[in-house]
């Protein structure tokens, strides 16, 4: 079997094969959004944004600058009960970005979002390339 150029720097990246050169994402959105994930038990409700505790309590996110808004990773599996989901769907429900409008002031949200209730861990989403097609 013949794999394409693409499939076989797919394959490579995968197995941690640093390719060169690359095509680096847009400038304007390096920066621009944080992942998390929810502690168990917790959820968003992004009519409200508001996080939602395992007793129905709600808690706004503190510090979100004006513009950013916060969403699911995996909505299709948020917006369905736990109960009809399996552990791994419930795990991946519990993702969420952050999108921000601007990279200004990231690390200082990231610091304020480490330290919410609701966020079991935090990171700055990680720069993707694709390889250098000629």
């Amino acid at each position: 079997m013949r794999l394409n150029s693409l499939a076989v720097a797919i394959y490579m990246s995968a197995n941690g094969v640093i390719m060169e050169p690359s095509v680096p994402p847009p400038e304007e959105l390096v920066g621009k959004s944080i992942d998390c994930k929810l502690k168990p038990g917790w959820s968003y409700d992004e009519k409200r944004g508001a996080f939602v505790d395992p007793k129905g309590a709600t808690t706004p996110p503190d510090a979100l600058p004006k513009g950013a808004r916060i969403v699911y990773k995996v909505p299709s599996l948020a917006a369905r009960p736990a109960r009809s989901l399996s552990a791994a769907e419930r795990d991946l429900a519990r993702y969420l970005q952050v999108i921000l409008p601007s990279a200004k002031g990231q690390d200082q949200l990231l610091s304020a979002m480490r330290s919410w209730p609701a966020i079991e861990g935090a990171h700055a989403t990680p720069q993707m390339s694709l390889p250098k097609m000629d």
